[in-house]
Parts: structure tokens; C-alpha cells; sequence
């Protein structure tokens, strides 16, 4: 199997059908398998998912697990070389997934590739990102959320970059292995920035390769949503700090997050 593509949804009826038929195109004639984890949808996301038919493998959780629990699940389900994170509303615009596969195989060194991000407008959207720091976070608190943890240029031309997000992410299967899938401490959010540093702390690269170029229809719609869901967004940055940075500089950032709730 040349690639699993993993998918997780929540009331996505939205989007999920347009997803799957960009996927559909982009991955003929490439040795593929289709794994949808669903946390609990109650509109007709699942329905639409079952008209696919055999093409897909559903898999029905009965309460909303979180995105990193119901990722790994279809992770020890997958088979494939390659494992691809694609968020229900995002849409693969290129023809094929084929030159990033090719891209990975031909540079051993990396070990996660993501491609280029736009609106539905086709204007660029933010999908790389340095990883946060004490004083890089601090001062993006106060920024807009859909540009907190981004970098704000350097999107025409491909190379190495810190992160990019798991909208779009293609890695090695043997990676997830090591690292034992997804940090499922993570909710949701900040997951994929740690995935990225856990990956390099092992020796591998990651890489921003925009020739491949896919469609984020709904991006950081999360912070739309409820104080529960917000405060699972503070509770993953404080995570990633607690894990990965000082305890000074934890304890600093949890002072600052829960005056200011931002």
C-alpha cells in the first residue's frame, strides 16, 4: 500500500463529500486505503460517508473522543507507506498526490512534507509555522488567532520549515510507529506542531512543498466555537510548552493564559 489517508470528522457534512471526491481524483492509480473516524457526528456526515460505499472504511465512535484519539485509531488500522492527515474540508486541487509521494521517496531525509494552502478565494492561506517560544507567543497572543502561530511569508518556494499544519500532511508510516502515533494528551490543536518537533528531535526533516495545492475551505473555525473548545485550545498550547519548553516558561505562559484568556 503506497498511502493511508486518515480522515477525522464531527458534523462535517459540510465539506466531507467535496473532500472525498478531490481525493478520489488525486490518488488514481496510486496504491491507497480511506479511513474515516467519526467522533459522534449527528447531522448526516456519516450518511454521506456511507454512500462511498466500499471505497472508504468508516469507523463510528459514540462520543466525541478528540481529533488525536480518533486519529491514531485509524493509524493502527493503516497499512501504507505513507500516511496522509486531511481535515474533512480541505480539497485537493492538484491532479495527483503522486509528485509528493515521489518527492518523499526520492529524499530519505524527510520525513514530513505538507503542500501549499488556499481560501476558497485562492487567495494564500498560513500553513507553516517557527515553534513557539516564550517571547514568540507572548507577542502573538495579541495578534489576530488565524495568525498566531503561522509564518507570515516564504510560500512561493519550497524547503525546510519548522511545522506545518495538519490540515495537509503527508509523513512516513514508520515515524508514527516510532513516536506511537499522535500525543493524545492533545485534545485538539497544537498537535501537529508537536508531531513536527518529535519527528525532528528523531533526525528527520520536515518540508514545505507547494506544488502540491489544496483548498482549506473552513480555517481556524475552531475558535468559532464554544468556551469548551477555546479552553481545549489554551489547555494544548500550555501542553506544548509543558512538554517541550521549560517549567519557567510554562509557568509563565499558564499565568498569562488564564488572566487574559486569550
Amino acid at each position: 500500500m503506497d498511502i493511508s489517508i486518515i480522515l477525522v470528522t464531527h458534523n462535517s457534512e459540510r465539506y466531507i463529500s467535496s473532500c472525498l471526491n478531490s481525493l478520489a481524483k488525486a490518488i488514481q492509480n496510486i496504491r491507497h486505503e480511506i479511513f474515516i473516524i467519526d467522533n459522534q457526528s449527528m447531522d448526516k456526515t456519516k450518511t454521506l460517508i456511507k454512500e462511498c460505499g466500499n471505497a472508504v472504511v468508516l469507523i463510528e465512535n459514540n462520543q466525541n473522543i478528540g481529533f488525536t484519539k480518533a486519529f491514531n485509531i485509524g493509524l493502527r488500522k493503516s497499512s501504507g507507506e505513507f500516511i496522509l492527515l486531511i481535515n474533512p474540508d480541505t480539497i485537493i486541487k492538484s491532479d495527483s498526490l503522486l509528485p509528493l509521494i515521489d518527492f518523499m521517496r526520492n529524499n530519505s531525509k524527510i520525513g514530513i512534507c505538507g503542500g501549499r494552502l488556499e481560501n476558497a478565494d485562492g487567495s494564500l492561506q498560513y500553513s507553516k509555522g517557527s515553534f513557539p517560544t516564550l517571547s514568540s507567543t507572548i507577542f502573538r497572543m495579541f495578534l489576530p488567532r488565524p495568525m498566531r502561530k503561522y509564518h507570515l511569508w516564504g510560500y512561493n518556494n519550497g524547503g525546510k520549515c519548522d511545522w506545518v499544519t495538519g490540515a495537509f500532511m503527508l509523513t512516513r508510516k514508520c515515524i508514527m510507529e516510532e513516536l506511537g502515533g499522535l500525543d493524545e494528551t492533545y485534545f485538539v490543536y497544537y498537535e501537529d506542531a508537536d508531531y513536527c518537533l518529535q519527528t525532528q528531535k528523531k533526525g528527520w526533516l520536515v518540508y514545505y512543498f507547494p506544488e502540491i495545492t489544496a483548498c482549506h475551505l473552513n480555517p481556524h473555525a475552531i475558535s468559532k466555537r464554544s468556551p469548551a473548545i477555546e479552553n481545549e485550545i489554551r489547555k494544548s498550547r500550555l501542553y506544548f510548552f509543558k512538554k517541550n519548553r521549560s517549567m519557567l516558561s510554562y509557568s509563565i505562559l499558564r499565568a498569562l493564559t488564564w488572566m487574559f484568556k486569550t
